[in-house]
């Protein structure tokens, strides 16, 4: 049995029902509009007929389901509200397949079934991204229709719907990345239907690709990897711009922090107004890099592995340009309360870094989720030429991955993304620009 870590011991047998969530169909659950809307959406992008999609599709959907029920993606980030977790992966499911239909097909072709193949590991692989934290992130117990207590539930041996009437969890402390990636495989299998996982499994070249989009080692994934990160960027931003309009009271458009009085000092409410300046910073950053104003690569922003290198005084520029924000440092905290940045295996989020060309010391915030701060296109800046280009954000990232392991390389690195033939092979395509580059990671 695969044992779970600080795990803590159940106090009581018995919960009042009004304390516990109803387990419920997928059909409920999938019933919501905006889920319909999605749904839609990612049958139209399949090109699968109804019995197909059924079968290889909506069947995933379902086991993922009667898996996660309600569950929330993040405790405090985004998609916090009940069926986070299922929202997220169909936000970044449908952006995944619209992407692949832009990047990845002639215009105006009809997919053949090698094409569609590939469509469904982008799927699948779609819906079960991250799926490994049901594992370590959360602690479910399990109760009857009595509020009795069952067990804790352990994800890897059983679906949630499956032995429950009523769930309740809590997260717990954050746990090994890499751990969670390894399990990722592990309930991928469990939770693709038969059907899909032998279509998957009959094309060696396809399984591959599958295997490491689901162990998010996006150089082996290619093309489709950088497609699903974008797609996860995509999906973040969707529900960012949803609670800014939210707390806007619906407003398009004027400040967050200029139309949204706070006078509650309880924690809960700092921590709102914290994620407010994060997500001004955030709409900031993205308009000026949208026109050129903030380039990729070029001070204060930078690629490194892992990420992208945000220096203080990114900070600083957006409190020059909003003077009602006092200090840098509070726009910095709020940046961090999105969840967006990566920390060190002390839980620092500040890092050092040496430019490879220049050996010039750089320090600030990883930000491993950087896509969500991209528009649709970037300049960036290539240290080697001086050159500076135009990518898509997809380039980007297709980019980035080659960059993080060759970063003292000098010149050109490619950042082509791959078409897909009607057999289902991958050929590179003409892209211009090239590809802007890393730093060295400093170890003093």
């Amino acid at each position: 049995m695969f044992h779970r870590p600080n795990k803590k011991t159940t106090s009581s047998h018995a919960k009042p029902l009004k304390d516990l969530t109803a387990v419920v169909a997928p059909a409920q659950l999938l019933a919501d509009e905006k889920r319909q809307e999605l749904l839609t959406k990612i049958k139209e992008f399949s090109s699968f007929d109804h019995a197909r999609f059924d079968q290889l599709c909506l069947s995933l959907i379902h086991n993922l389901i009667n898996h996660s029920q309600s569950l929330p993606e993040t405790a405090h980030n985004y998609y916090t509200g009940p069926c986070g977790l299922l929202d997220h992966a169909l936000n970044r499911t449908e952006a995944a397949l619209e992407l692949f239909r832009e990047f990845v097909l002639p215009e105006g072709a009809d997919l053949s079934d090698p094409q569609k193949l590939w469509l469904y590991a982008l799927f699948s692989a779609g819906m079960l991204q991250g799926i490994g934290k049901l594992q370590i992130d959360y602690r479910v117990d399990l109760f009857d229709v009595n509020g009795q207590l069952l067990k804790e539930w352990n994800p890897l041996l059983e679906s949630l719907a499956a032995v429950a009437t009523y769930y309740h969890y809590e997260f717990q402390p954050e746990q090994e990345e890499a751990l969670r990636r390894r399990l990722n495989l592990l309930f991928g299998r469990l939770l693709m239907p038969a059907s899909g996982f032998a279509w998957i499994a009959s094309n060696p070249q396809v399984l591959a690709v599958w295997l490491a989009l689901l162990n998010e080692d996006w150089q082996g994934a290619g093309t489709l990897g950088a497609i699903l990160i974008r797609a996860e960027a995509i999906s973040i931003q969707r529900f960012f711009n949803k609670l800014m309009l939210k707390l806007m009271g619906g407003r398009s458009g004027g400040r967050l922090n200029r139309v949204t009085t706070f006078v509650d000092s309880s924690p809960e409410a700092i921590s709102q107004k914290e994620q407010l300046a994060g997500m001004e910073f955030l709409r900031w950053l993205t308009n000026q890099l949208e026109n050129g104003k903030i380039m990729v690569n070029k001070a204060p922003l930078f690629m490194v592995p892992g990420g992208m290198l945000m220096c203080p005084e990114i900070f600083q520029w957006f409190v020059q340009a909003n003077p009602e924000y006092k200090t840098w440092q509070l726009v910095q905290n709020g940046f961090l309360a999105l969840g967006l940045h990566a920390k060190d295996a002390d839980g620092n989020v500040m890092s050092r870094f040496e430019q490879a060309n220049t050996q010039q010391m750089l320090s600030g915030v990883v930000v491993s989720k950087y896509m969500v701060a991209l528009p649709d296109k970037v300049k960036f800046y290539n240290v080697h030429t001086g050159q500076e280009s135009t990518l898509t954000a997809a380039e980007l990232a297709m980019s980035a991955r080659h960059v993080a392991i060759t970063a003292r390389q000098s010149g050109v690195i490619s950042s082509q993304l791959s078409q897909l033939s009607a057999g289902g092979q991958w050929q590179k395509i003409e892209q211009s620009g090239a590809s802007p580059h890393m730093g060295t990671k400093y170890s003093g």
